[in-house]
């Protein structure tokens, strides 16, 4: 399947060309030179340079031998507070010591049923012959299986559209038109962020209160949790609690969202996939709803989610500033530089991936995971601050395509090239239009 991201350099030297990186996808200018084959220095106007990093090798320096070497940007403090994404050191030990065992498979497999019956709500709504942004409807999906799961809260389709603008606010400290400007200078892309911040607040704060007695219970929603474990003398405090939750709903369901969306658009241009997947789901679920227990014989079903965060990973590239100088194979980088991990590069690299921008699920049928760099696929991150939601994710993303399998396919129109607005993830300009097909037998 052609690709709408344009090509990536390989992991070698490029003559003549650099990246030019813009919080997204990475294109081929001619103006610019290459200092080093695996790790480029870009100057951007109105900024201070940036370094790419383009090899695994490199991601793994960065993320496991010289982690302490490394930072998070201030970008993630503006956005998340002292949540998990943006905290270091000591703090961010204790946060996520405290966090890891709510999101271990033991405890977010009772979520299945959640995920399904969310997805299945949804699909009430939808009829066939219609066409939707599929984009914008991940989107929706993934925001109420959160809310249900997060806050044990149900959201219905079409309800609390402002809480859903917020929650999708928060993107907008990291547009292109922003990023490069200093962060004091009130773009209307800031201003909608401090408000959508403000709104989310609002309710994480409401719900916190309101969750009180539900906390005593033994409630599984991840709220309940964290006020039990608030409860002890090891626990967050209620400001740390509140990060944590605007964090999640960030990080919980956009990125999720934005993976289903080109899952669907990959399948509807690869037929015979598209019948191995759907004859995997007869055979397995024999129309039943998906459970935790149905996931490792949907074999197919994995393969399409592992490509999927292959070719479109929703965390395009990982950024970190030093906090000391270090270097790259004689690469110098001086203190308190931006460094960017770039993970969509690493993800299309003719290197490691044979036609590396064609959707392929069955590459992962074999060992391919084994062959390959530690780091030369990390759709979650790496080292120490793997992403804590990825069993969550996983899962939802599963149910999801599962569920949504047994009735319909989704068909989109290839002839149009689904244009990118790269921010903080990988997300469409324009939006993704499907229209809602009968399967297929």
């Amino acid at each position: 399947m052609a690709s709408p991201l344009p090509p990536t350099p390989t992991g070698h030297p490029v003559v003549g060309h650099a990246l030019r990186f813009a919080r997204g996808p990475f294109e081929f200018v001619d103006d610019a030179t290459t200092e080093c084959g695996d790790a480029y220095r870009m100057e951007l106007p109105g900024s201070n340079d940036i370094y790419a990093l383009c090899h695994p090798e490199y991601f793994e320096h960065v993320l496991v031998a010289e982690v302490d070497s490394f930072t998070k940007t201030e970008d993630y403090q503006q956005a998340f507070g002292n949540g998990l994404l943006s905290t270091d050191d000591s703090q961010w030990r204790t946060q996520r010591n405290t966090l890891q065992p709510l999101f271990y498979r033991d405890h977010i497999m009772d979520f299945a049923d959640q995920m399904s019956m969310c997805t299945q709500r949804r699909l009430e709504t939808w009829h066939e012959g219609q066409t939707h942004d599929i984009e914008s409807e991940m989107k929706n999906l993934t925001f109420e299986i959160l809310f249900s799961t997060l806050f044990g809260r149900e959201v219905q389709p079409g309800e609390d559209a402002e809480l859903r603008e917020a929650a999708d606010g928060i993107n907008d400290w990291f547009v292109p038109s922003s990023w490069m400007l200093p962060n004091w200078i009130p773009t209307p892309a800031r201003r909608r962020f401090k408000q959508s911040k403000s709104r989310l607040r609002e309710e994480v704060r409401a719900i916190f209160a309101d969750n009180r007695e539900q906390s005593l219970t033994e409630s599984k929603d991840i709220l309940s949790q964290l006020r039990r474990v608030h409860n002890t003398d090891a626990g967050l405090s209620k400001k740390e609690i509140e990060d944590q939750l605007v964090t999640m709903v960030f990080a919980g369901y956009e990125t999720t969202a934005v993976a289903l969306a080109f899952a669907w658009y990959s399948l509807s241009d690869d037929p015979e996939i598209r019948r191995e997947f759907h004859q995997e789901l007869d055979m397995v679920l024999d129309g039943r709803t998906p459970t935790f227990n149905d996931l490792p014989e949907l074999e197919v079903t994995e393969r399409i989610v592992k490509e999927t965060l292959r070719l479109f990973p929703p965390v395009h590239t990982i950024p970190r500033r030093t906090k000391r100088p270090v270097e790259f194979d004689g690469f110098h980088v001086p203190e308190g530089e931006e460094v960017h991990l770039a993970v969509l590069h690493a993800h299309r690299d003719p290197t490691i991936y044979a036609n590396p921008t064609e959707f392929q699920p069955d590459r992962w049928k074999d060992d391919l995971e084994d062959e390959i760099h530690d780091f030369g696929y990390i759709p979650f991150g790496g080292g120490r601050r793997t992403c804590i939601g990825r069993e969550f994710a996983l899962l939802e993303a599963k149910i999801v395509l599962a569920t949504i399998g047994q009735h319909f396919q989704l068909t989109a129109d290839h002839t149009t090239d689904i244009e990118l607005e790269p921010q903080i993830t990988t997300q469409s300009k324009n939006g993704i239009p499907m229209t809602v097909q009968p399967r297929e037998e």
